[in-house]
Formats: C-alpha cells, structure tokens, sequence
C-alpha cells in the first residue's frame, strides 16, 4: 500500500505544480565588499595529509561598518597520487550578518561536506608552470527547519576550478590565477520553474594572488577576488501552493584576502 501511496503522489506533483500560484520573476543587484583572513595548519605523514583551519570574513560593503560575515573550522584529508590528488573534508560554518544579531543557534550553523579531485601537469621548458583543474561536490547541511519548496535543506552543488600558478626556481614567491564555476544540482521545483525547468549556475568566481615561502614551515597567501553570485530566492506558503515573492539575485562582490598557512611534513 506505502508503494501505491507513492505512486500516486508522483503523479500527483506535475498537478500541484500546475495549480500553483507564481508570483511574477524580479530582477536585484546586490555589491558586496569583504576582508577575509584565514590560518590553515597541515600535517603531512607520507602520502597524506591532515588540514585544520579557519577563515573569518567581514563585510566592508553594502554598509560602512565591518560585519562578522562567516568563519569556518575545517579537517582536511589529502591523497597525493602522481598528478591526482583526491580530497574529502568536513567544515563547520557560521553565517551571521552582524556580531549578536541573532541568538538562535540553527538559523546560523551549517555543516558543509564535500570531496574532490584535482589533476595537475607541469608546463614549460623547465616545467614551472603547474595547470591543475579541480573538480568538487560539495553538501551544505542546514541546521534550521526550512521551508523546502524555498531552499533544499540538503543543497548539493558541484564546482570547477582551473588554476595556473608559476614557481620561479630558487624564489620564495609563487604567482597564481584561477577561475571557478559552481551549478547547482538539486535546486528547489520552484527555483527551476524560473529557470527554465532547470538547475543554475550559481556562481563564477576568479583570483589572482601571490604566495610567500616564508621557510621551510611557514607561508602567507595574498590574493583580490571576484565573485559573481546568483540565488533564486522564493517567498512560499508552507503549503506550496503560493510563491508570495520571487527575485533573481545578482551579487558583484570583491575581496581582499590574507591567509597564513604552517606546514609540518614528517
């Protein structure tokens, strides 16, 4: 009975959806300013190599004042084979628009766990150019109750990121540029509906930055960013049968970032 029970619900989606009420599409510009700052520490015991770290980011932009914006703590897991390096880590973040705006823990938790591969080759004469292409699935898990015609409470996106970086010999500075694209993969039936029936592109992203050996150990990373976002925010019933509001959110934001990283190899 629970099978026919299914089946007919199946059926029975095509139908609601038709009898929904869409509000009209609206177009929204957002221009976002931030200053990251990050620490990352690695451990590296033959092959592998364990990762703990933190980013915290601060709004310069829309408004004056600097805002916490989100921090992360993070285990990383690397497999170094040849030029395939395959990777799965798990990140705890925290998303607030202003210090103490909020005192409920779910509405600003979010677990984040995702996994991936990179391949790489060397370039050039003296091979100092290294190309590398990596491709992630990534899984962010709200702590909240959220209305699920709205946003998925299990968000899985897939991200593209090609980078070329050039090592000098015997110079402690390595230059580097990439871009990233990320798609969504299981956007919300209604965010589709305004999309054409399908998932988006949510964001392409670009960097270019300098990395600094400071020894043997130690290093910092200086980079300007660009991201280009996109979110389809839906304002439905809980019934789903109406979508109150509907904007299509187009985000230009820069950043200034600085990140130390200390490496311990055995």
């Amino acid at each position: 009975m629970k099978k026919i029970g299914y089946l007919i619900a199946a059926m029975l989606l095509p139908l609601h959806l038709l009898a929904t009420d869409y509000a009209q599409l609206q177009d929204s510009t957002l221009t976002a300013v931030q200053i990251r700052t990050a620490a990352d520490f690695n451990f590296k015991l033959n092959r592998v190599t364990l990762s703990v770290g933190e980013e915290l980011r601060f709004n310069l932009m829309p408004t004056a004042e600097v805002r916490l914006s989100n921090t992360y703590f993070e285990t990383d897991v690397n497999i170094i084979r040849g030029y395939l390096h395959a990777h799965a880590a798990y990140a705890l973040r925290v998303r607030t628009n202003k210090i103490g705006s909020t005192t409920d823990v779910n509405k600003i938790l979010r677990h984040r766990v995702y996994f991936g591969l990179t391949e790489q080759v060397k370039l050039g004469m003296h091979q100092r150019f290294t190309l590398s292409l990596r491709e992630r699935a990534v899984l962010n898990i709200r702590t909240d109750e959220p209305n699920t015609y709205e946003k998925p409470a299990y968000a899985w996106d897939m991200r593209y990121r090609l980078q070329l970086q050039y090592k000098a010999a015997s110079q402690p500075l390595t230059p580097y540029l990439w871009t990233e694209l990320i798609h969504t993969c299981n956007a919300t039936d209604y965010q589709k509906y305004y999309n054409n029936g399908r998932n988006y592109i949510s964001a392409v992203k670009a960097a270019v930055g300098l990395k600094w050996k400071l020894d043997a150990n130690n290093s910092l990373n200086f980079y300007l960013r660009y991201d280009w976002n996109r979110d389809i925010d839906i304002d439905a019933n809980k019934e789903g049968s109406t979508v109150k509001t509907a904007f299509d959110i187009r985000q230009h934001s820069a950043t200034i970032g600085v990140a130390y990283k200390f490496n311990w190899k055995k």
